[in-house]
């Protein structure tokens, strides 16, 4: 047994026991939470913002290249800090005089944007050494607090050799410098800085301060940032503001309206080629107003010439609350491809073939509030926010908004597409009445100007030669439309693929390891006449999971010999039935599920058939994963004619999807079934191949009541039945 110390006591029949902190804690809270160094520094200049600072200045001193002889200064012209302040707020670990107290004192009435108690700890990311000089209005001193993160460093090093060391156990010092009583604020000084910084880091800080302010969040007083290097001119007491959006393409907005309580949304209205506004409810995440600029390829361009090729500025949406950015922010990266997206943006595009909006072409500012979005929380390293239904909801908010533009950019490239087809066409008329109107010229100056009939032939050949140009420039046009829309095609082949993989795959592993597992009993006992009839028996069972492995295989196989542009007879009911009962029937007995298929008509359709095949693959796909944690699993399609379509249910007793969902779960990468590998592309996938039959898909009441889903599919007879 373990000698105890003597302050130790060992009490037989219980006590107590104090938390303690390891020195280690430091580097936790710092230099590993805090995830690169502009973030460290946002951290000190939005604690001066809560000081009620009308004034910070970031200084560089010194660290183009020999860091360690550098100095990061912070300095700000805000209330300061008591002695009482430092000991018992300052130097507490996540105190919680920020949460207790949400608003800085008046005039200023400041909600405060830092409540962890953490974002002190950013110095360490930035140096090894910091001195803390503050001083309130009216004192005579300024208190000055030396932190030496080498010594905690140092007692860290010695807690890996097996002694305890604690992160209380650092003294840190402190002295008083002589001050003026008018004068208030606090400095913190950071020396033997760990990195060098160069102009392009010093010009990728002030790209990301220049967010931290809303631009349409008036502060008042005001908050003003100052950005100082001696290394580099251009940054000499550089004032830090939000560049104005220019050159933008459409532009448009959301707010919430208070005396409806009514929250507004974007919408596409086809009709009239705009982006318009329509009520919904209040959200779960609450209110919000949400300004959108988004850059067509036109816009873009001006953009780019304007700031010479630095289109990181257009960089997607940022979310402030109470007019102070929340987060994403401090995520530049110098290959754009690397950027941090946790709103998801970019994870909707497959490069950029189903004309979704990604942050590349959108500059936008969504407002939030901590009264009355309590529960849109940033997450401790200030990178994204807590992940909860509230959140997720706000984010499915964002990209129903983007989804708007999105139909506007597809709108106005048919529109464009349209135009110049219809140039084309016109161009063709007009040539063509240009030879006839020489023809009559020709005719009328025969006999009279023979030098004319000369000219007029060079005119003919030329608007011959003309007309053939334009009429190659209209095939190759319709060329071009169809092999984009082959291309499209394909593509969604693959995206199926993707959704269908992920079963396959399961069910090949299953077989290999059955495989696997008796072939190491004949290698381990064959020949053994003991053993004779589990030989055969295990024969049978090898040959029957090859069976399977070979049918699934096939069926994979089956993808690489596609042809999207083949078109072909055959009857719906047969093709459903076939897909079930067979080629998903070993899926269905290893999961579990019973299959119900009752397809009482038969019905044949012209298309393509791998394409049709892709709906019931998607249906099952998600059947499949929301049929995950049910004992009793059941999926169940029944078809059959009426009068004029060919109606098809589709149904699973899953947990089911809510009936506010309904439209929402046709849209790209919209999924509710992310943990179990839904990508949100099955069901939009869906939806355009039965819309390209004339038909409809829509969502249902379920008949396995009281969970599941019910999928009604409607073809029509005109153009697809024989």
């Amino acid at each position: 047994m373990k000698k105890l110390k003597d302050n130790d006591v060992l009490n037989k029949e219980g006590g107590s026991l104090k938390w303690r902190v390891d020195v280690n804690t430091f580097r936790l809270l710092g230099r590993e939470l805090i995830t690169d160094r502009v973030t460290a520094v946002f951290e000190l200049v939005k604690n001066s913002y809560d000081a009620n600072a009308e004034k910070v200045t970031v200084s560089f001193k010194d660290i183009s290249t020999d860091s360690k002889n550098g100095q990061i200064i912070i300095s700000d012209d805000g209330t300061g800090m008591s002695f009482d302040d430092i000991k018992n707020k300052w130097m507490v670990v996540g105190t919680n005089s920020k949460r207790a107290q949400l608003y800085s004192a008046p005039p200023y009435n400041r909600k405060f944007v830092g409540e962890k108690g953490v974002g002190r700890f950013a110095v360490d990311k930035l140096g090894e050494r910091v001195q803390i000089k503050t001083k309130e209005l009216g004192d005579k001193n300024w208190l000055c607090v030396d932190i030496n993160w080498d010594e905690y460093e140092e007692l860290s090093l010695n807690s890996n050799t097996g002694q305890l060391s604690l992160f209380t156990d650092v003294k840190n010092k402190y002295k008083y410098e002589t001050g003026s009583v008018d004068e208030k604020g606090t400095k913190i000084i950071i020396s033997k800085i760990y990195d060098t910084w160069t102009s392009n880091d010093i010009e990728r800080l002030y790209k990301e301060l220049s967010k931290l302010v809303s631009p349409f969040y008036p502060v008042n007083p005001p908050f003003n940032i100052f950005l100082d290097s001696n290394d580099y001119p251009s940054y000499s007491n550089k004032p830090v503001k939000p560049d104005a959006v220019k050159y933008y393409s459409h532009y448009a907005e959301v707010e919430f309206d208070s005396n409806k309580n009514l929250q507004e949304s974007l919408v596409f209205n086809s009709t009239n080629g705009k982006i318009e506004k329509e009520y919904i409810p209040e959200q779960i995440f609450g209110p919000v107003k949400l300004r959108i600029y988004h850059f067509n390829e036109g816009a873009k361009r001006k953009y780019r010439a304007a700031y010479k090729n630095d289109d990181t500025r257009i960089d997607g949406i940022k979310i402030y609350r109470d007019g102070i950015i929340a987060t994403p922010f401090a995520e530049y990266e110098q290959d754009a491809d690397k950027k941090r997206d946790v709103l998801g943006l970019d994870k909707r595009r497959y490069s950029g073939a189903f004309d979704t909006v990604g942050t590349k072409e959108v500059i936008g500012v969504l407002d939030i509030t901590k009264e009355k979005n309590k529960k849109i929380i940033d997450a401790t390293n200030r990178q994204d926010f807590i992940d909860n239904e509230e959140y997720r909801k706000l984010k499915e908010f964002i990209i129903n908004q983007l989804t708007a533009f999105e139909e506007l950019k597809k709108h106005e490239r048919i529109v464009k597409r349209s135009n110049v087809e219809n140039k084309l066409i016109d161009a063709s008329s007009g040539v063509k009445y240009f030879e006839k109107e020489l023809e009559k010229i020709e005719r009328l100056v025969a006999k009279t100007n023979p030098k004319a009939i000369e000219i007029i032939d060079l005119l003919k050949t030329q608007a011959k030669g003309l007309h053939q140009a334009i009429s190659k420039g209209i095939s190759e046009q319709k060329k071009f439309q169809k092999e984009v829309e082959r291309k499209e095609k394909i593509l969604y082949r693959i995206v199926s693929m993707q959704e269908f993989a992920s079963l396959i795959t399961h069910a090949v592993r299953t077989s290999i390891a059955k495989v696997k597992h008796l072939g190491e009993f004949f290698k381990l006992n064959y020949p053994n006449q003991d053993l004779e009839k589990y030989f055969k028996q295990y024969s049978v069972l090898i040959y029957n999971e090859m069976v399977t492995l070979l049918s699934v295989t096939d069926f994979m196989l089956s993808f690489a010999n596609v042809n999207p542009d083949s078109y072909e007879e055959f009857n719906v009911s047969e093709l459903i039935t076939d897909l079930l009962n067979k080629q998903y029937l070993d899926i269905f007995n290893k999961e579990g599920i019973e299959l119900e298929v009752d397809i009482k008509d038969s019905f044949v359709i012209e298309t393509n058939k791998d394409a049709f095949r892709d709906v019931f693959q998607n249906l099952v796909s998600n059947s499949i994963k929301a049929l995950k944690d049910i004992s009793n699993k059941k999926i169940k399609c029944t078809g059959y004619l009426n009068t004029e379509n060919f109606v098809i249910y589709f149904s699973d007793n899953g947990y089911g999807l809510d009936m506010n969902d309904k439209e929402w779960i046709f849209g790209l990468y919209n999924t509710r079934t992310a943990e179990q590998g839904g990508a949100g592309v099955g069901l939009y996938i869906v939806e355009k191949q039965i819309n390209a039959l004339d038909g409809t898909i829509e969502v249902v009441e379920n008949e396995f009541k009281p969970t599941g889903a019910t999928f009604k599919i409607t073809i029509p007879f005109k153009n697809t039945s024989k």
